[in-house]
């Protein structure tokens, strides 16, 4: 197993598609993050108040949930970019069972997917700092322990994303399919979806969607915290609206721990995962 994870490497480093994607999660997640320091009623409760808010914290939850789907064509593409290349048939003839080539190719995702996040994380929070401090009030990224939990946190999201883009690229096992699909779904269906949900009977589904439950696992930490530092001991007081429409910009839903969303959607990782290695393992090749 140990030669499959490092054929699996060593195949992939010298090849430009991990860097490729991982060099727009830089800029995109500092802009995104620097730009939802000025949201709404945010940049107005640092004008109110004068006092340096957490905003760096919500602003790494809003650039995590942008940018985890470079994580999701990372993980669809380890997994297509051999049928692409018609290399899949070789590697499956040389290193039988197929299970445990699977196995490699999810270890790669694996470590490729936290260097991800680790670098979403720290550009987060660098546009967090820069939007909050360059804005109309001095803004703040919180402490340090917040930071450490909001970025570990979307490494976790990211980490579900590419397993999730894992699976489905070996059950769809086309890489152009694979991309739009989950583009499509993640910035399109599933918002369409929520907005769909929301004020209906059924609102509390949307918390059970995928992208919804990603959102989750950083936003249901990013937001309490944020009110935690807004209001100190006036916290028990904050009307409940006031959680609900940060939630409804930087993700998570009002009452719903952040663990019950990672439960959540790493169940869709693995129902794909699990998925993928059913299907591949009897996949005919040519």
């Amino acid at each position: 197993m140990k030669g499959l994870i490092r054929a699996e490497f060593r195949k992939m480093l010298p090849t430009p598609l991990w860097w490729a994607l991982l060099i727009p999660v830089a800029p995109w997640s500092l802009l995104v993050a620097w730009y939802g320091t000025a949201i709404g009623q945010v940049e107005v409760l640092q004008e109110v108040t004068g006092q340096a808010l957490p905003t760096g914290l919500l602003a790494m939850s809003l650039a995590t949930n942008y940018s985890t789907i470079f994580a999701a064509l990372l993980g669809a593409l380890i997994m297509t970019r051999e049928s692409w290349n018609k290399t899949i048939t070789t590697t499956f003839l040389t290193a039988n069972p197929r299970s445990s080539v699977l196995g490699a190719k999810l270890v790669l995702c694996l470590a490729l997917s936290v260097v991800y996040g680790i670098v979403n994380a720290v550009f987060g929070l660098l546009g967090g700092y820069l939007g909050g401090s360059l804005g109309h009030a001095a803004g703040g990224v919180g402490g340090l322990d917040q930071w450490l939990i909001i970025g570990g946190a979307g490494v976790l999201a990211t980490v579900l994303w590419a397993l999730l883009g894992f699976g489905f690229g070996a059950l769809v096992n086309n890489s152009v399919a694979a991309v739009l699909v989950l583009v499509f779904y993640k910035f399109m269906v599933d918002v369409l979806a929520s907005i769909g949900l929301a004020g209906s009977q059924f609102a509390w589904l949307s918390g059970y969607l995928p992208g919804a439950a990603s959102n989750g696992i950083v936003g249901n930490l990013a937001v309490p915290m944020f009110i935690s530092e807004f209001a100190g001991p006036r916290e028990s007081i904050v009307p409940v609206q006031a959680f609900e429409q940060l939630h409804a910009v930087f993700g998570g839903d009002y009452g719903f721990a952040w663990w019950g969303s990672a439960l959540v959607f790493a169940g869709y990782a693995a129902l794909f995962c699990g998925g993928a290695m059913l299907l591949v393992r009897n996949r005919e090749i040519n």
